[in-house]
């Protein structure tokens, strides 16, 4: 088959880092190829080199043959390139149809729009997708799904060849991912070729036909997916052999640390359920079963209309996150970019922001001391950073949350609720997240962790609940050997 691109020796460097150091990448007419490695990999500045969004340092980009220049993104757009990134384009306030034609409104007559003609195209394109939607809908009413096929039609609607896909599943349900699978291999069949970029796995054997590796900035691998196990993607991934483990289970009598009793409010019902010291208890259920609303209602973050809180046997009052946190809990968000860190701010300003309170005399913040507990954190977390002072918004998405975690560790919190806590994180820094749950349970903290991710639970979880439209409906105690069945009981009810 014939490549319809080819970036030959591209290299990209920005103060003091190599991103890119001669690359080769390539994309067969029609193929769905993924793109692949861990965080700081170099994978978003290869495709934003292709987007116009830099500009390479050396190397070739070649389009059907041809050597092209690309140095805006304009340029990537008239050259049939379109990009669909992971934080999504779309005005909120405009409808489905005006999103899809912004900036291009079928050569309106006059300056007048033809907004019939407009809705129409819209139509039309939708249909192409297999979708029947009205596309005069105000984007802000859409689901995630169909912002996320939105973005696609747009990218048609701009007459591209090759669509980039970054990380597209992230914030769409388990339904909404197969509707995307079925969305590429439709678009596949009528000949577009896509780039697939993702840190889930069995996505990439899902949609992909080849794939390529990157590692700190270094070509690796490309080769067709069926010719590579998963054990030996993530091996090259990471360098390493990760190899998968499921929790060991120890029975053990402890103490209950937390208790939740009878907790309802407008998103929950009747929730009861109970956390010992040193265990990690793992929600589990599709989006809207009330998992991610259970674990507000606990922080203090949302009101309980009814119900009641026990942290190691005392009746508590969380009214509020403040309260939450003064009596020894942590919250590590699901999206950590707007609710678990100030990107503005250091690494080291983000991790003692619960705690300078404890790190400061009057009006005086003790500097000595932070530094030192920081460099521990650093060290016992393996955050990878060039200094304590380097801006969150720097960091690679596996190393703020590890940052995240340390915000609580400093504060010395003996309750931590993780809502997906490795969502957007690529499968070495995943290991790493996974080890220090384990740790921290070890050294008598306990963990309450709400994911979608059966084998996050298998891997790390002493207990499983199970939500369903808000209730608890059942509790596996050896999670390992119930596969099968907290899937089905979670789909069903």
């Amino acid at each position: 088959m014939s490549n319809i691109l080819e970036m030959k020796q591209v290299s990209k460097s920005f103060p003091g880092v190599k991103a890119l150091q001669k690359v080769d990448f390539s994309l067969e007419k029609g193929e769905v190829h993924c793109l692949i490695g861990a965080n700081g990999a170099g994978k978003s500045t290869l495709m934003k080199i292709l987007a116009g969004v830099y500009t390479k340092d050396e190397g070739e980009i070649l389009l059907e043959g041809k050597s092209v220049a690309i140095k805006t993104p304009s340029d990537s757009k008239e050259l049939g390139i379109s990009t669909i990134y992971q934080e999504l384009s779309l005005v909120e306030e405009l409808t489905l149809a005006e999103n899809i034609y912004l900036g291009n409104y079928l050569n309106p007559n006059g300056g007048f729009i033809k907004w019939k003609q407009l809705n129409e195209e819209a139509k039309k394109i939708f249909s192409l997708l297999g979708l029947s939607i009205a596309p005069s809908l105000q984007t802000s009413s859409a689901s995630m799904g169909l912002k996320q096929m939105t973005e696609i039609a747009k990218a048609i609607a701009s007459d591209c060849k090759i669509i980039v896909m970054d990380e597209p599943s992230t914030a769409l349900s388990g339904d909404e991912v197969e509707k995307l699978y079925e969305v590429i291999r439709l678009l596949k069949g009528k000949g577009y070729t896509i780039v697939y970029i993702s840190h889930k796995l069995e996505e990439l054997y899902a949609v992909g036909d080849r794939v390529t590796v990157l590692r700190n900035g270094e070509w690796v691998i490309t080769d067709r997916l069926e010719n590579i196990s998963q054990p030996e993607l993530i091996q090259h991934i990471t360098g390493r052999k990760i190899e998968k483990k499921e929790k060991v289970h120890h029975t053990t009598h402890r103490e209950e640390f937390l208790d939740v009793k009878n907790f309802s409010n407008k998103k929950i019902h009747d929730v009861s359920f109970s956390v010992k010291k040193g265990e990690i208890v793992g929600l589990y259920g599709l989006v809207g079963s009330g998992r991610t609303e259970l674990l507000r209602a606990i922080f203090g973050a949302d009101p309980i209309d009814s119900g009641e809180i026990y942290i190691d046997g005392s009746k508590k009052n969380i009214s509020s996150p403040q309260k939450a946190v003064d009596h020894g809990m942590g919250l590590v968000p699901e999206n950590r970019k707007t609710e678990g860190a100030i990107l503005d701010l250091s690494i080291s300003e983000n991790a003692f922001l619960p705690s300078l309170r404890a790190y400061s005399n009057r009006s005086f913040v003790k500097r000595k001391q932070m530094k030192a507990v920081m460099q521990e954190m650093i060290e016992k977390l393996n955050i990878k950073t060039s200094s304590k002072e380097v801006p969150m918004r720097n960091l690679s998405g596996g190393n703020q949350q590890k940052v995240i975690i340390s915000k609580w560790l400093i504060h010395q919190s003996r309750l931590l609720l993780f809502d997906e806590p490795t969502q957007g994180i690529d499968i070495g820094a995943k290991d790493e997240i996974y080890t220090i749950m384990k740790e921290l349970s070890e050294d008598g903290k306990s963990i309450l962790m709400a994911t979608s991710e059966i084998e996050e639970l298998l891997a790390v979880c002493d207990r499983v609940l199970i939500m369903f439209n808000g209730r608890l409906i059942k509790e596996f105690s050896t999670p390992a050997n119930y596969k099968s069945e907290i899937m089905n009981i979670a789909v069903s009810g």
